[in-house]
């Protein structure tokens, strides 16, 4: 699919209030520089104040004044221009922020103090019928205690602050219904002499239309605009009138209990009750929270954004950003989130379409989207691709050795005692989550699906019970994040295979269910029930069609979750639990599949090319486990399977005693160890510096944030404190000069050694990532080494004035050998991937629509080569980049490639330039000599002519 505008490269920043705008602005120079030409940033609307990420939005009609408001933005759109470069925004559409004080969601404000009759509520995802007697309420698990709990401890009052009356708790505050002023300013004007106007207010409060009357968008508005003017009414008498302002001040006083006096409380707690929503304790929304919500955040609503009119009331500032120019690109959060993805990508292309110009091109638009093995996007989607997920586990297939599988396997099992296979792990935690996280959701599901299929004498005997197992069993055995099955006709192929392979896993697992109820669930998310009927038109049978039709909108509903439950189970509680090989465990990838071959490479590219050829290509993102470099040393780590198992035994041994024995067990446990030592080898400084309060404050947090998200040992939701300090003192036992000298005279030698095997892996991934069909990305600072760690260590401050100083410097005076000898500065990746992405940015018909040639080579290192050639007319540029070269010793220069040999494409007879070194290379008898081309530098990147 083609674009308006296609980037040559994009540089992901991520933009918070201690990083706005401004500091974005200042960056463009350096950028433009090294190559870039478009930027590539985090949600800029408002959201909840502080925000790291800006994935909390809490008004899409305004850009974040903590960044710089539309002025600001204005001014890095201007600054963009001057350069020629683009914008590519990061868009969140499927939930939005609700826990700012002051509830600066107006929309959720307006739920709250509406109910299901707010002119918002259809807005947002919520179930208003499962919420017991009496009104319906939205669950609100906000508080640090039990409900109860706290309004008898006095932590819950009522306030009313400039006219508006609520409830507060904390630094939070909740608006009353509106039919609650009218009792309480009638029992104001009770104990003053002089009421009239308090009575006359409650009065109007009183005669306002009820909420369920004004269903109508407009009547509602008008509804909420009058509330709001009486508001505004009540707090002008209350600053004027001293007397008023105490009487009501008194009421208010009157309501809150005494500690120490439970019947006190009463009367507040029949105030909170009459409102439309429920305050709990946070704990409850694990299991009672009747709204969905992104992944299991309670303060994160989901949208329905297959509703037209939430469409275009939160696309409405984005569209005039889009006609004005300011935004040229868009990366869709969570698409998988969406009720209708497909459906919502159309009306994203149709919105930016609405420029005047028909003829335009679409707009250039990413999805975040992970894929599982082999697994294709959609090709009906009007999308130019994903995020770049895969590409990573597509750089692990090429550069993580495959015959090093089975000695991981045993180092791990006799370090650990864990044996299970991967596939095993996330079948066991997306039951964990699934009953901690999602039963809720799960029991809804269930107990629809029950009430649709009663009147049906097949399903009827299948009890909702039965059908609460079924669809969690069919949710843990999905093999893919979602399916894209979009209404009642039946399920296309590759989805189907999904539902069909989880059922029947589903059912072998579970022999004491049998097979009906788990058969009852494929059939429906499959389309197989009811049954097409030939005569059924015939018969205008009109009420198997409207089951049909809810049944449709069923899947829909089931869709929309089990992307979530993947991702909680896997990239947030799997990949924390089985450490065999962590680099591996990385969004996008499968642990369980250690390695792959160039083949698969090649054909992963030519795939690409095939039907998303400007999708992005990343090797570091805000959401990845690992730095991009940190990950190369452990790629690495996979071709010294034997000299791994040499240094677990001596660390176990040497570190036995840094261990504290909590419960009657030694923490932190083997698996827990055996993750640290891989953290330590991936994240070593580059220069070897010696450990500081910096460095082992990362590790520390690294391993919190594992021991809670593994869900083993403790967890966020019950920390257990005692593991999680021992934790803390383990790390700092083995980073200590003195505590840990023993451990480090032995550890740092080796995680020499594997930082600069890695070296020639992150060379080895840079190449690919520019070289490839694709648009590459680079996430913020990730031009020197990074050896991050996940988040928040990722979202550190970047010193972007060294950068600067380094893109500053001219290519053509660069000592590629000296730099390449002075590896630990981290110039030498720059550098090359400046000299790299400047030729791309002069040949985009080359990278943009040139053809994909894997090449072969021959010789004795034949296997530790991936070569291709890009080719478009008589223009052509060959790539070779080393794979697995340990055994060719470090670094693999010059005639320790012996005979290996490139072998040219047809006519490959002509001259060759080096596109970062200049030298010049001719084919002799079609072919080029490893020892020469990689004699300065371990990779080859060569323009024809």
């Amino acid at each position: 699919m083609q674009a308006r505008r296609i980037p040559v490269a994009t540089y992901r920043l991520q933009l918070r209030r201690e990083f706005p705008f401004a500091a974005a602005e200042a960056v463009i120079a350096h950028a433009h520089a090294f190559g870039i030409s478009d930027y590539y940033v985090s949600p800029i609307l408002l959201s909840t104040p502080g925000s790291s990420h800006g994935y909390d939005v809490t008004d899409y009609r305004l850009i974040n004044p903590e960044l710089g408001g539309r002025e600001g933005f204005s001014r890095l759109h201007d600054a963009l221009r001057a350069r020629q470069m683009g914008l590519v925004l990061d868009f969140v559409p499927n939930h939005m922020g609700i826990n700012a004080p002051g509830l600066l969601n107006t929309w959720w404000r307006d739920v709250l103090q509406n109910g299901v009759h707010s002119r918002y509520a259809g807005f947002f995802d919520i179930d208003w019928s499962g919420t017991g007697e009496g009104a319906a309420q939205v669950l609100v698990p906000i508080l640090d205690d039990h409900y109860g709990r706290v309004l008898e401890a006095g932590r819950l009052a009522l306030r009313c602050e400039r006219g508006v009356i609520g409830v507060h708790y904390g630094d939070m505050q909740f608006p009353v219904r509106p039919q609650t002023y009218q009792s309480l300013l009638n029992a104001a004007a009770e104990s003053m002499p002089a009421a009239a106007q308090l009575r006359e207010l409650a009065e109007e409060f009183g005669a306002l239309p009820r909420a369920e009357a004004t269903e109508d968008f407009e009547r509602a508005a008008e509804r909420t605009k009058r509330v709001a003017e009486l508001k505004r009414r009540l707090g002008t008498l209350l600053e004027q009138q001293p007397a008023a302002r105490a009487a009501l001040e008194e009421r208010l006083h009157a309501l809150e209990g005494r500690t120490g006096e439970p019947r006190s409380f009463d009367a507040l707690d029949e105030v909170i009750s009459q409102q439309h929503y429920r305050l709990a304790y946070w704990r409850a929304g694990q299991h009672e929270t009747n709204y969905r919500r992104f992944f299991a955040i309670d303060t994160l609503i989901g949208l329905r954004m297959e509703e037209p009119e939430v469409f275009e009331e939160t696309h409405a500032l984005l569209s005039r950003l889009l006609v004005e120019g300011t935004v040229t690109g868009l990366r869709i959060d969570h698409i998988d989130g969406l009720r209708q993805p497909q459906r919502y990508l159309e009306r994203l292309q149709a919105l930016a379409m609405r420029t005047g110009d028909e003829a335009r091109d679409p707009l250039y638009v990413l999805v975040e989207k992970i894929l599982a093995d082999h697994e294709p996007l959609p090709v009906e989607w009007p999308t130019h691709g994903t995020t770049g997920y895969e590409f990573i586990a597509q750089i692990a297939g090429v550069l993580v050795d495959p015959q090093a599988e089975r000695y991981f396997s045993e180092h791990y099992a006799e370090f650990t005692g864990e044996t299970a296979a991967f596939e095993d792990v996330v079948y066991q935690k997306k039951l964990l989550v699934l009953e901690e996280l999602f039963a809720n959701a799960v029991l809804k599901l269930a107990t629809d699906l029950t009430d649709l299929v009663r009147s049906e004498r097949r399903w009827r005997d299948v009890s909702r019970n039965e059908l609460t197992v079924a669809v969690r069993e069919v949710m843990a055995a999905h093999g893919v994040y979602r399916t894209y099955r979009r209404g009642p006709a039946p399920m296309e192929a590759r989805d189907r295979r999904v539902v069909e392979q989880a059922s029947a896993i589903a059912i072998a697992r579970n022999p004491r269910l049998g097979a009906a109820p788990i058969e009852l669930v494929r059939d429906v998310l499959t389309g197989d029930f009811p049954p097409e009927d030939p005569a059924e038109a015939e018969r205008a049978a009109q009420p198997t069609q409207a089951l049909r039709a809810r049944l449709a909108d069923w899947v829909l509903s089931f869709q929309q979750y089990t992307g979530a439950i993947m991702a909680k189970a896997v990239e947030d509680t799997a990949f924390y639990t089985y450490s065999r090989f962590i680099a591996l465990n990385e969004v996008g990838g499968n642990p369980g599949r250690f390695g792959g071959t160039v083949a698969g490479f090649h054909a992963a590219n030519e795939e690409r090319l095939r039907r998303t050829p400007h999708a992005l290509l990343a090797l570091a993102t805000h959401d990845t486990k690992l730095g991009e470099d940190a990950r190369a040393r452990l790629y690495a780590l996979s071709e010294l399977p034997h000299e791994w198992h040499e240094s677990l035994q001596e660390w176990r041994q040497m570190n036995q005693r840094h261990k504290t024995m909590v419960d009657g067990r030694a923490a932190p446990d083997a698996n827990e160890e055996y993750r640290l030592y891989q953290i330590l080898l991936a994240a070593w400084p580059a220069d070897d510096a010696d450990p500081d309060d910096g460095f082992r404050e990362r590790i520390r947090e690294h391993l919190r944030k594992a021991v809670n998200e593994a869900k083993r040992n403790t967890t966020w939701v019950q920390p257990n404190e005692r593991w999680i300090e021992a934790g803390d003192r383990f790390v700092d036992a083995l980073l200590s000069l003195e505590s840990g000298r023993e451990f480090l005279a032995s550890f740092r030698p080796r995680a020499g050694r594997l930082a600069h095997l890695g070296l020639v892996n992150t060379l080895t991934q840079t190449v690919l990532k520019i070289t490839s069909p694709g648009v590459p990305d680079f996430y913020q600072g990730t031009e020197l080494w990074d050896l991050s760690l996940v988040d928040p260590d990722n979202r550190r401050p970047v010193d972007f004035d060294l950068r600067s100083r380094l893109t500053q410097k001219p290519l053509d005076g660069l000592r590629w050998a000296e730099l390449f000898r002075d590896w630990r500065s981290g110039e030498i990746k720059l550098q090359i991937a400046r000299a790299l992405l400047q030729f791309r940015g002069t040949h985009r018909e080359l990278f943009q629509q040139g053809e994909y040639w894997p090449l072969q080579t021959r010789g004795r290192f034949r296997d530790k080569v991936v070569a291709f050639a890009r080719v478009i007319g008589e223009e052509a540029m060959l790539v070779v980049a080393p794979r697995l070269t340990s055994a060719l010793g470090c670094p693999p220069l010059g005639l320790v490639w012996d005979d290996t040999t490139l072998v040219l494409p047809t006519g490959g007879g002509k001259r060759w330039r080096d596109v970062v070194t200049g030298c010049e290379h001719a084919g002799e008898a079609g072919e080029l000599r490893l020892s020469e081309l990689l004699a300065e530098l371990p990779f080859a990147v060569l323009a024809s002519g």
